[in-house]
């Protein structure tokens, strides 16, 4: 008799993708001279270490601002500090290709009336917009560097494909007809109330709203990227350290490697010393920053799983609204 197939435990999953880019980091620091890097990293002042770890702190809480905006205007109200642990629990999934493993907020707002496809089509909207504020962001260094513009001319042709798909006019409606009568009809239907979802997040005023915090959440992190640099003594200005953060995060997004890893890294680092950074330094520089950003979104995310696992299941009142939905579905 045939053994059933196993099936991978979604914590050993996220453990082995977690251990794995770890490794990745591990050897990054071996190849360089670890000696010279140490000896930079012990040169940051703890008020810098705080103050950077802020900085990304407050990048997660514009972004959230931006997130309950748009489950608002899909008419969704939640719990704020809950619903505030669901939007960082899906940042234990940030190392996952183009960080489409933050999915897995939408799990957590289900049982609360929210729909996969609304869940998914603010994910989607989420990204877009991250992939506009960055792409606006890297204009700060192309004076100096028009090398990368190629980098930008790619990242807004992918918005605008994707933006003209979302918004285009009857395009649910369409996707409806050609279900009908089809095996996949259902999906075909959540995948048009996903676009409909989507573009009621990208009208005017909501694009507006929403790429304007993109915009100060993701510099908030470019001045994280600077204000290492500074202590470190790299010889760059501030808008060079917010752009080459952009330029960096934008490379690792387009690479569509998990979390960016080995693109983001390479790219930061090749900028930083063409800005005048010793390898060293430039070696430090991104370690820091990608701790400051990458790494401690994952930690703060586990915490947020953590915290969730022991307040236990959403409340009785949002089981019967998910309940009554379904009934009426």
């Amino acid at each position: 008799m045939a053994s059933k197939p196993r099936r991978l435990n979604p914590r050993r999953a996220l453990a082995l993708s977690i251990g794995l880019s770890a490794l990745l980091y591990l050897t990054f620091v071996l190849l360089a001279d670890h000696r010279a890097v140490l000896a930079a990293l012990n040169r940051l002042g703890p008020t810098a270490l705080a103050g950077i770890f802020l900085l990304s702190l407050l990048n997660y809480g514009v972004r959230f601002w931006r997130w309950q905006r748009y489950l608002t205007a899909l008419g969704h109200a939640l719990p704020r500090w809950r619903h505030f642990l669901y939007y960082l629990a899906g940042f234990t999934l940030t190392v996952t290709p183009g960080k489409a493993g933050e999915a897995v907020r939408s799990l957590y707002l289900f049982p609360h009336g929210v729909p996969y496809n609304q869940s998914v089509a603010a994910l989607l909207v989420e990204r877009l917009l991250d992939v506009m504020a960055m792409s606006l962001l890297a204009l700060l260094i192309l004076t100096v560097r028009p090398d990368y513009a190629w980098l930008v001319a790619v990242a807004w042709g992918l918005i605008l494909v994707l933006g003209w798909v979302i918004t285009r006019p009857g395009w649910p409606e369409q996707l409806r007809n050609w279900g009908r009568g089809h095996r996949f009809s259902q999906q075909l239907e959540r995948l048009g109330r996903m676009f409909e979802s989507a573009a009621v997040l990208l009208r005017p005023g909501l694009l507006v709203f929403g790429l304007g915090l993109g915009l100060l959440g993701w510099g908030l992190e470019g001045v994280a990227l600077y204000w290492i640099a500074h202590d470190l003594g790299a010889p760059i200005t501030f808008a060079t350290g917010v752009g080459v953060y952009a330029v960096a995060v934008l490379a690792g997004a387009l690479s569509f490697l998990p979390g960016g890893l080995g693109g983001t890294e390479a790219v930061m680092g090749v900028l930083l010393v063409a800005f005048g950074a010793d390898g060293a330094t430039a070696v430090a520089i991104t370690l820091l920053c990608r701790l400051a950003t990458l790494w401690f979104a994952v930690a703060v995310g586990g915490l947020a799983v953590a915290a969730l696992s022991l307040s236990g299941p959403p409340s009785a009142e949002a089981q019967q609204l998910r309940k009554a939905m379904d009934d009426d579905a």
